[in-house]
């Protein structure tokens, strides 16, 4: 991916529409983090991964239909450990010709968010954010958002999916489009929301 800054600590780079900054910490946490993709180009962007790393399975299959979401999806690690997803989501159809590329990816469009109290998480995005959930239980995993941006809110006891790696609470800053200029902090999670009126 382009690289858009970089220091001692810390580098950015452009994710199709979005940025990620990776930032040196004290101590070794998991996150996982998903891109949307251009739809037609997940079977490619399997390739793509393999070529450079091994895509991640659960013991039959490395790409994953989910019905609900009308979605395929693909899994691996990054150079960090963490679970990084590329998913083509067909309700927001898009073609692109050619192989996989880089340029293939549309943005970020999911950031896990563990919680011990799923449904508190939930209400207070839903309260004080404006992010309804998406297709969830309300209990043990429910995505807050939509297609486009969604926090993965999950219990701290279930593993991230397809690996056995421990949802955990692990420090973020995300900006995103709201309706007001604001600064959240989620109670008694390390998890910094700015919302940034448009």
């Amino acid at each position: 991916m382009p690289l858009i800054e970089e220091a001692e600590d810390s580098f950015t780079v452009r994710a199709g529409h979005t940025q990620l900054t990776f930032k040196q910490a004290n101590e070794s946490k998991v996150y996982h983090f998903a891109f949307n993709i251009e739809e037609n180009k997940l079977e490619s962007a399997v390739r793509f991964v393999r070529e450079r790393t091994g895509t991640l399975s659960d013991g039959q299959d490395e790409i994953f239909h989910f019905e609900d979401w009308n979605a395929h999806a693909c899994y691996f690690h990054d150079a960090a450990g963490n679970i990084v997803e590329f998913i083509a989501r067909h309700n927001l159809a898009s073609q692109a010709e050619g192989p996989f590329s880089i340029h293939d990816v549309i943005g970020i469009s999911e950031l896990g968010m563990p919680a011990a109290a799923v449904p508190e998480v939930v209400r207070y995005c839903r309260d004080e954010l404006g992010l309804d959930p998406w297709r969830g239980n309300g209990i043990s995993f429910q995505p807050v958002g939509d297609e486009h941006g969604l926090f993965i809110v999950a219990s701290q006891d279930r593993s991230w999916f397809p690996t056995q790696t421990q949802a955990e609470a692990a420090p973020f800053i995300v900006t995103i489009a709201g309706s007001q200029d604001r600064r959240s902090v989620i109670p008694g999670y390390p998890y910094e929301i700015i919302t940034v009126s448009q």
